[in-house]
């Protein structure tokens, strides 16, 4: 038997086995954000927990990962995560995807409180509001991923569930409102409502960390409180159908 010829495969074998048996608390050796705080790290490099990790003042709690070590080798980065509901303002469960010239997201879901959502992305609404709200994602696919290029394939749909507003010091209820995700030619992810909802809102737009974009009209409905409805009068004439038009 050739020893010598066997030698550099041990060699890789032990380096994989090393790599792969890394603690995973060698992520607090990464060159991590400002704004990201881990603790509580346990497990392995490539199937491990973080205890808490801090976002921008938001925790969340008990946050899984399990790298898919094979995609490695075949020059993609693979990772199914999994954040619990539990003591967290949002859950997640999915796979992410990262390669040389690519990211994307497949099988997501995700759901969570909307004013933590409003928190983590740094946007105000005009009226205070409450409500939770519901992601999933069959699909999304990124190349070459920039300020404007967010999305060369998309499906999915998201959903504002048991939305409330504060009007006059009292919470107005206004339900669900589904809303349809995708890809633009200027790849851009595309946001749609078709109005099947309490205010008769219809609009589509589009986003990217450019610009949003959005126009649509808003129609009382039965279902509309009548704070709301009031405050519509004040968006200009309406049309034959009694719809107020906007755009963003």
């Amino acid at each position: 038997m050739n020893v010598k010829r066997w030698i550099p495969w041990l060699v890789v074998v032990y380096l994989v086995a090393m790599l792969v048996m890394l603690p995973a608390k060698v992520v607090y050796w990464f060159p991590l954000p400002d704004n990201v705080r881990l603790s509580q790290v346990s497990g392995s490099l490539w199937q491990g927990t973080a205890g808490q990790v801090a976002v921008d003042g938001i925790v969340l709690n008990n946050l899984n990962w399990n790298w898919q070590v094979s995609s490695v080798f075949l020059g993609e980065l693979v990772v199914d995560v999994d954040l619990p509901s539990r003591n967290n303002p949002f859950a997640l469960n999915g796979r992410l995807l990262a390669g040389s010239t690519k990211v994307g997201a497949k099988d997501v879901k995700a759901s969570g409180d909307v004013n933590a959502l409003l928190q983590l992305v740094g946007t105000r609404l005009p009226l205070k509001t409450g409500g939770n709200w519901r992601l999933s994602l069959d699909t999304f696919v990124v190349t070459t991923p920039g300020p404007v290029r967010w999305c060369d394939e998309l499906k999915g749909q998201a959903e504002g569930q048991k939305i409330r507003v504060l009007v006059n010091n009292q919470w107005q209820s206004l339900g669900d409102f589904p809303v349809e995700l995708g890809c633009n030619e200027s790849n851009a992810v595309t946001i749609a409502m078709h109005g099947d909802n309490s205010l008769g809102l219809d609009f589509n737009g589009s986003i990217n960390s450019q610009s949003l974009n959005a126009q649509g009209t808003v129609k009382p409905t039965p279902r509309t409180p009548e704070g709301l409805a009031r405050m519509m009068q004040y968006m200009g004439t309406p049309d034959a159908q009694g719809r107020y038009s906007f755009r963003l």
